[in-house]
């Protein structure tokens, strides 16, 4: 689980830097107008300006930031403490996973309101159901260690 979490770091660290450079990259080609809102089936139903991509990304970035001082915090808390070892790696990946999860989404809806293209259901859900999934399976495998 140990290899699990610095794999995800590493995602989530790339997601930062290729969201950032797609902006940068795709800058000019990006109308000045582009889908602001998404309604529950992923269809464009509000438009804004461009600009506002920029800020969606210092929202994620920011989110991103939170979450890791919210996971040093907490094993700060942990490393103090008496506990074993997996459940410390336990606490880890659900953090990374947490952070995954949050740097995908808002990633994806970066580039799909630069491309002002629909957004899928799995697409907008997806991401939520894979991380119960996952939480649910390592909170399984860790119970039976």
């Amino acid at each position: 689980m140990k290899t699990t979490s610095k794999i995800l770091k590493i995602i989530n660290i790339l997601f930062l830097i290729l969201t950032l450079i797609f902006l940068i990259v795709q800058w000019n080609q990006i109308p000045m107008q582009i889908p602001a809102h998404y309604d529950l089936y992923g269809t464009m139903d509000n438009y804004g300006q461009k600009n506002s991509l920029v800020g969606f990304f210092i929202i994620e970035l920011v989110i991103y930031l939170l979450l890791k001082g919210i996971q040093w915090i907490v094993k700060l808390a942990i490393n103090s403490s008496d506990t074993k070892k997996s459940f410390k790696q336990y606490i880890s990946f659900i953090a990374e996973s947490f952070i995954f999860v949050s740097n995908f989404s808002f990633s994806m809806l970066i580039y799909h309101m630069a491309t002002s293209s629909n957004i899928s259901f799995w697409l907008t859900f997806g991401p939520l159901v894979l991380v119960i999934l996952i939480i649910c399976f390592t909170f399984f495998k860790f119970e039976t260690c």
